[in-house]
């Protein structure tokens, strides 16, 4: 859950997104796998999860979203004193 996974390392997957570019020449390699880098070998098995980076997303919404929401009222309390 993205509790678990805390919102630096799910900031961290988001960013690893890779471009379509780089999604379709990771998805069609079919050459030794120990051949690639580390980084790319797990973007490699990411990309096997449907709608991963999105999920990613999504989750790092969920882990933001009570600080999101907190920071949204105090705003709103700012603007109603003034």
């Amino acid at each position: 859950s993205a509790e678990c996974l805390g919102s630096e390392l799910l900031e961290t997957l988001v960013k690893m997104a890779p471009t379509k570019e780089e999604e379709l020449k990771l998805r069609d390699y079919n050459g030794d796998l120990s051949k690639l880098g580390s980084a790319e070998r797990f973007l490699k098995a990411v990309l096997d999860i449907p709608f991963a980076f999105k999920r990613v997303d999504a989750m790092l919404y969920r882990a933001n979203f009570e600080t999101e929401i907190n920071y949204l009222r105090k705003s709103f309390e700012t603007l109603e004193v003034c």
